[in-house]
């Protein structure tokens, strides 16, 4: 079915596909209503290399990034997203959802920097557990690195943080688009369903009505004899032309009756 035919459907049905239009915008402002906000709050942490490997950069840390760098930001994104480190956090409060990743876009320079990003329902909760997760990156690259000088050990910077939970339009969004296009297929698709189902039940009964008239056709059935038990009669009714009436053919009731009788 092409959009023509589908739109000839819902201007023969119009009244039901009005009616069906309605209600799904209704469902769609309810859906917006009950569908919770979605808030993300987001900080970025870099790793810069120790004094002792700045040393030949006049001690900064900032010229001299290198490779290791990018597999110590990996192990501490792991060591955070760890089911021991999320239950930890999730006790001293810090339950919303958050993540710990390196960016997309990692190089031997930008390989250094974790990205953490926190959401939720709830505002409030979202940026309290961004300030836990973003605090514990420092002890944990610490764990990491004990038993080791302090100066050859790297050190964690923070580089930016959202003073303030933001809502997500895109979180928000995805759960009424869907409401929306699931409304929309069942509104329009509706009125074609019930299109088929009716132009069906009419060729049913066309079907029927033809079959009936066949049965009524006479000249489709074979000719038989009223006396089968006369085979003369049968022999003449096989005999005869088509067109012939059979009221020629078949002795009428007194005439047998007489041959009975002698």
């Amino acid at each position: 079915m092409d959009l023509r035919q589908a739109t000839r459907i819902w201007r023969a049905r119009w009244i039901l596909t009005a009616v069906l239009l309605m209600l799904a915008l209704a469902g769609a402002v309810g859906a917006a209503i009950k569908v919770p906000r979605s808030y993300q709050s987001t900080s970025s942490v870099v790793l810069l290399a120790p004094p002792a490997a700045s040393a030949q950069d006049g001690g900064n840390p900032f010229l001299s990034f290198s490779p290791s760098l990018t597999l110590t930001a990996d192990a501490v994104s792991r060591e955070m997203m760890s089911p021991v480190i999320v239950s930890q956090l999730a006790a001293q409060g810090f339950t919303a959802s958050y993540s710990v990743a390196l960016p997309s876009y990692t190089t031997s320079t930008t390989g250094s920097v974790l990205l953490v990003t926190v959401t939720g329902t709830n505002a409030s909760v979202v940026q309290r557990t961004l300030q836990g997760v973003t605090a514990q990156i420092g002890p944990q690259l610490a764990q990491l690195q004990r038993g080791v000088a302090a100066s050859s050990q790297v050190r964690a910077e923070m580089l930016s943080f959202t003073p303030q939970a933001a809502l997500s339009i895109t979180q928000t969004a995805r759960p009424l688009v869907v409401v929306g296009v699931l409304l929309l297929a069942i509104c329009l698709g509706t009125p074609i369903v019930v299109d088929g189902l009716a132009t069906r039940r009419r060729l049913k009964r066309r079907s029927a009505s033809s079959q009936d008239w066949a049965l009524l056709d006479i000249s489709a059935f074979p000719y038989r004899s009223a006396f089968p038990e006369e085979p003369g009669v049968q022999r003449e009714l096989a005999e005869r032309p088509r067109d012939a009436p059979i009221s020629r053919v078949l002795p009428s009731r007194s005439e047998g009756s007489r041959q009975v009788s002698a």
